[in-house]
């Protein structure tokens, strides 16, 4: 490998285009893979691709949906949360773990031996792919949701020690991930403020386990993005990206620094190929894309997927503590 591809953090609220923007990757010639953990993901997906006009034979998918409670588990939270306080249910141990496993090792072996849910095919160990392909991860909270769940079950609160294993299980997967990978990753995240204890102001960031590791996940990612959704002086909307935002920490090597730039992976496949093929050549100027003028040719030329039809807005849900 000489060059490893981008990696892309996707974080905004719910209905900012995180989803459709990983179907704009298909119109670059990328084999496109997405681990879906949301109820409704592959619909979101399917439906970007057809307003694109994107080739969906390049599309697959594998639907990883954290597992919930049984109807006789709840009634057992139930009946410790009435009769127990907040020490004794941290304390307590197994509280249906077992039943979250499954979920969990399925998560894994979609990285380990990805099978497309839309064909049945088999395409292997995901760090054994090459720069045609695209890993994706829709979204940061069902992975972990699942990764709280294989910690404490349905336990309703944790004690400190296992919000150190969860948070351990999302990083040291997303270290092996992008220590190993030969292929494009993207991750989309909800977000919400928590305490920058470093500026010792809040500040949004992604929704995760805990407060503690929100800021240890964009570091992973040469991109960092904050995806939105606005509405033109017509009424129409569209999506949106923004590289830069005093309310939260982005990062941009690919994509031009700015905001209200088109949610669109073109610019940073393209970067790709310019560094591929300085490093091949030996020559150096792989510069980050230059940022889109407003003449009204180019804004023409310019891809910016539409948005889906408005709906009423839907709170961003996670697990923190």
């Amino acid at each position: 490998m000489i060059l490893q591809p981008p990696s892309v953090l996707l974080a905004g609220p719910a209905g900012s285009g995180k989803t459709s923007a990983l179907a704009t990757q298909l119109l670059y010639g990328l084999e496109v893979f997405v681990i879906v953990t949301e109820p409704d993901g592959v619909a979101s997906l399917l439906d970007a691709a057809e307003r694109l006009k994107a080739p969906i034979d390049h599309l697959h998918w594998s639907y990883c949906a954290p597992t919930s409670a049984g109807w006789t588990d709840l009634e057992d939270m139930i009946t410790k949360i009435s009769s127990m306080d907040q020490k004794q249910l941290a304390d307590q141990r197994d509280m249906g773990k077992s039943s979250f496993r499954p979920a969990a090792i399925k998560f894994l072996n979609a990285f380990r031996n990805f099978t497309c849910d839309r064909t049945g095919k088999n395409y292997g160990d995901f760090t054994q792919w090459d720069d045609q392909h695209s890993l994706n991860v829709d979204s940061l909270t069902g992975w972990s949701i699942i990764g709280f769940g294989c910690t404490v079950g349905y336990k309703p609160t944790a004690n400190p020690g296992e919000w150190g294993i969860a948070q351990n299980f999302v990083h040291n997967m997303l270290l092996k991930i992008n220590t190993d990978r030969r292929c494009y990753f993207n991750l989309t995240a909800h977000v919400e403020k928590e305490m920058d204890e470093m500026q010792g102001v809040k500040k949004i960031m992604v929704s995760t386990i805990g407060a503690k590791l929100a800021p240890k996940i964009p570091p992973f990612f040469s991109e960092v993005v904050k995806c939105s959704r606005s509405v033109d002086a017509k009424g129409q909307p569209s999506f949106t990206w923004s590289t830069l935002d005093s309310t939260m920490d982005l990062k941009n090597r690919a994509l031009p620094m700015g905001a209200n730039l088109p949610a669109d992976f073109g610019p940073i496949v393209k970067a790709y190929m310019r560094r591929l093929a300085a490093a091949q050549t030996g020559l150096a100027g792989a510069s980050p894309s230059p940022a889109p003028k407003l003449a009204p040719e180019v804004a023409q030329t310019a891809i910016v997927p539409p948005a889906a039809p408005m709906r009423p807005s839907a709170t961003s849900y996670g697990v923190r503590k």
